[in-house]
């Protein structure tokens, strides 16, 4: 499997993981723009969520504490000594936090961990993706173990304790005129949308380790993300275009999965992984 290099240095933590994700991401669009490949065009953007938790005490005065929907303070004091506890004590960066604010509790609960757990591992920042590779959208085998982005062909591998931020960014067509991204489909370009076919809404769909996983709502930018816990194992990604009551790829299917950047005679899409230390008292 051919890597897609990232040619930034090595960054500070103190800068914000969503600037440099940007960044990144930002080099697979100029690649694909460079080779003349037309990605759907952006439907209306989705609307933002609210805030899942608080960032500094104040956020828990006059009747805040009731408004977070990531957790389900109490009253005001609880929410105070959370802030204290999770956010001062673990000196978390405020550009971290903004990267994560949104949707903090929803990738805790992705990963089945608290979400005090969740912040303690990402609030400082992380430097540098440990793996930005690629997985074909033409291969019902499903064999695209995510590589290292030194581009040593070995299979990146998990490792039991740490947490790894998934994220796919890009779109494909399924025949002449629909296209997909990881979970939505599109008929008109994208000027509207549905989640998969009308047939079953998982097909088409984005697999992490063989398995449909959530990714989220509809974004514009064809930009979504998922977490998984560490388990020694490599990561891999597929498209699955199949039965998907029964998990199983229809092969005759695939011939008409074709879109991004051709690597080693398939058609491919670009996967990011991000990976931070979980630890827990």
């Amino acid at each position: 499997m051919t890597l897609m290099r990232d040619q930034e240095g090595r960054t500070s933590r103190h800068r914000s993981l969503r600037t440099r994700t940007t960044a990144v991401l930002a080099a697979v669009v100029m690649v694909l723009g460079s080779l003349g490949v037309a990605l759907g065009g952006a439907g209306p953007a989705s609307a933002a969520s609210p805030s899942s938790f608080p960032v500094s005490t104040d956020d828990c005065r006059g009747g805040g504490w009731a408004d977070f929907t990531g957790i389900d303070f109490r009253n005001q004091g609880q929410c105070v000594t959370w802030v204290q506890h999770t956010i001062v004590h673990e000196e978390c960066l405020d550009a971290a936090l903004a990267d994560f604010q949104d949707d903090g509790a929803t990738y805790a609960a992705q990963l089945g961990i608290p979400l005090g757990d969740f912040l303690s591992a990402v609030c400082r920042g992380q430097d540098f993706p440990v793996s930005n590779a690629w997985y074909v959208i033409d291969d019902p085998a499903g064999t695209d173990l995510l590589s290292l982005a030194s581009g040593n062909t070995a299979a990146f591998v998990t490792q039991p304790g740490n947490i790894y931020w998934i994220q796919v960014q890009g779109a494909w067509f399924n025949g002449a005129v629909r296209q997909a991204d990881a979970k939505f489909i599109s008929d008109d370009g994208w000027a509207t949308w549905v989640d998969g076919p009308s047939w079953n809404p998982l097909n088409l769909e984005t697999q992490v380790n063989g398995q449909f996983v959530d990714w989220g709502m509809f974004n514009a930018d064809h930009h979504y993300s998922y977490w998984i816990l560490g388990d020694g194992n490599p990561i891999n990604m597929r498209v699955f275009d199949g039965d998907p009551d029964t998990n199983t790829p229809n092969p005759a299917w695939y011939v008409d999965n074709v879109g991004t950047v051709p690597v080693a005679d398939h058609e491919a899409m670009p996967a990011i992984v991000f990976e931070y230390e979980l630890t827990t008292p």
